[in-house]
């Protein structure tokens, strides 16, 4: 398979017909229809349902279009990144983040990296954990900022920040009277967490005689906090998550519990050789967070 090739099909897709592609790429329809035909047989599955005015992709056509954004977007990112070494002009960092991180502690350390590399390029791609994990793997991203609990064999880890778990909840419905959040205090409340957090969050209960019955388990600090923003539930989640909450109308209070602690940390594959770029930030996290591995 040849980076022609996907290009060919990205443009088809992007322009619904072969033939508002075949213009754009200054071809004739018939050897662009062609190759969309024998990238099929390459592939040995149907990318297009045919028939329609306007293509329709087929499941496979859909997960095969997104790969192919990724490959040429690396592609193009390789090129930039090596053009820009020997122009003198830096490189491309290309680096995962899980949300709930991003903003509160990812971004200050970046912005502080940026300020002494200048001509040093970005790609920032954020999802949860696994999500980054599984970005990782495919070697569509270096490095990533995530957050424990996580087991991979396969990676280096840099810890980073211990971040404690908090309780968001809507100030009106607040019920508890203290700065902190005694662990019995959540029996019977109508909790929403991390499925991450599932396993922890129960064993840490079932000390106090209580087995939590969450009322939504999810993936992401975002959608906790919108259901305790909706007065729906209480939110736990980690207590830098607070930068996205508007806090004159939200509670976060940490959760009274030191093995309630999420930490933040740099991953990197064993198995891939780090750029330029991605060592450069590397040892500048070990020298600003005065941490080796």
């Amino acid at each position: 398979m040849e980076l022609r090739q996907l290009e060919y099909y990205v443009a088809v897709v992007q322009h619904g017909s072969i033939l508002q592609a075949a213009s754009a790429l200054n071809l004739s329809q018939p050897p662009l229809s062609v190759a969309m035909k024998q990238l099929e047989q390459e592939l040995g599955t149907p990318l297009f349902f045919r028939g329609a005015r306007r293509i329709q992709l087929t499941a496979a056509g859909e997960r095969f279009y997104q790969r192919a954004l990724d490959i040429l977007s690396l592609t193009e990112d390789t090129r930039r990144e090596i053009t820009g070494y020997a122009q003198g002009q830096g490189g491309v960092l290309r680096l995962g983040a899980v949300s709930s991180s991003a903003a509160s502690l990812l971004y200050p350390r970046l912005f502080r990296f940026a300020a002494r590399h200048p001509k040093m390029r970005y790609q920032i791609d954020e999802g949860n954990t696994f999500e980054q994990l599984n970005k990782l793997a495919a070697g569509l991203i270096e490095a990533a900022i995530v957050r424990t609990p996580f087991y991979d064999a396969s990676v280096h880890v840099l810890e980073l920040d211990a971040d404690p778990l908090a309780v968001v909840v809507r100030r009106e419905a607040d019920p508890f009277p203290d700065d902190q959040v005694a662990i019995r205090q959540l029996k019977d409340q109508p909790l929403v967490y991390y499925r991450r957090f599932a396993a922890l969050l129960a064993e840490e209960c079932e000390k106090e005689g209580f087995t939590p019955s969450p009322l939504c388990l999810n993936d992401d600090a975002r959608t906790s906090i919108q259901w305790a923003q909706a007065g729906l539930g209480m939110a736990i989640v980690p207590y830098s998550s607070a930068g996205f909450i508007d806090l004159t109308q939200m509670s976060v209070k940490p959760i009274a519990c030191d093995r309630l602690v999420t930490k933040t940390c740099l991953i990197w594959s064993k198995k891939r050789p780090l750029s330029a770029a991605t060592a450069l930030f590397l040892d500048f996290l070990r020298q600003d967070s005065k941490v080796d591995v």
